[in-house]
C-alpha cells in the first residue's frame, strides 16, 4: 500500500511541475533595461521602486591608467641621454717586465674540513679547473701545507710562508660611504718571526 501511495505522490508532483512549466512558457518576459526610466507597464517608474544606473560618461581616463601599476600612471620611458662621446687615449708605453720571474702564486683556498682532529684544505692551483683536498705536510705545486686553521691555510715554499684566507677580507668589508676617499687595501701584517713574501 505504501509503495502504491509513494508512486502516486511522485506522479502527482511530476504532473504539477509540467503544468508550472507550461504556464511559465506562455508568460511574456519584459527584458527592457531598467535604466530607461520606464516601468514594466510602460509608464515612468518611481525613484523609490526602480534601480537607477548613473549616466554613462567618458571612462577613457579610467581605461588609460594601468590597473597593476602602483602609481596608476602610464609607463613613460626615460628621456634619452646625450650620445656617448668617443675618447681616444694616447698610447702609454709599457715598461718591460723585470728580468727575474715573479714567485709562483699560492694556490687558492676553496674550503676547509676539520673532522676528528684531522684538518684538510681544498686547494686549487692557478690555471687549473679542479680542486683537491690536501692534509698538513702534503705538497701542492711546490707549496707545502704547514698548518690548517678554521679560516685559513698556511703554505710554505723555499722558506717563505703564505697565509691563504678562506674568506678574503675585501669580500666582508662594508661598502664605503658615497663621498669618502678610497681606502687602502686591508693587508694583514706578518707575524714578528715570519719572513715576508
Amino acid at each position: 500500500m505504501t509503495r502504491k501511495f509513494a508512486g502516486l505522490a511522485i506522479a502527482a508532483m511530476i504532473a504539477g511541475l509540467v503544468l508550472v512549466n507550461v504556464a511559465l512558457y506562455d508568460t511574456p518576459v519584459d527584458i527592457s533595461p531598467v535604466a530607461s526610466g520606464k516601468g514594466h507597464d510602460g509608464g515612468l517608474a518611481s525613484a523609490a521602486g526602480a534601480l537607477q544606473f548613473p549616466e554613462v560618461g567618458n571612462f577613457s581616463e579610467t581605461f588609460e591608467r594601468p590597473l597593476f601599476t602602483p602609481t596608476r600612471r602610464k609607463f613613460v620611458a626615460p628621456p634619452a641621454g646625450p650620445p656617448p662621446v668617443a675618447v681616444v687615449a694616447a698610447a702609454v708605453e709599457q715598461a718591460p717586465p723585470p728580468p727575474e720571474a715573479a714567485p709562483a702564486a699560492a694556490p687558492s683556498l676553496l674550503g676547509i674540513s676539520i673532522h676528528g682532529g684531522a684538518a684538510k684544505a681544498l686547494l686549487r692551483v692557478a690555471g687549473s679547473e679542479t680542486a683537491i683536498w690536501y692534509g698538513s705536510g702534503e705538497t701542492v705545486d711546490g707549496w707545502t701545507v704547514s698548518a690548517i686553521d678554521k679560516d685559513q691555510a698556511v703554505l710554505e715554499r723555499n722558506g717563505k710562508l703564505a697565509r691563504v684566507p678562506l674568506y678574503p677580507p675585501w669580500k666582508n668589508a662594508p661598502p664605503p660611504p658615497p663621498n669618502a676617499p678610497p681606502a687602502a687595501p686591508n693587508v694583514p701584517a706578518p707575524a714578528p718571526n715570519e719572513p715576508q713574501l
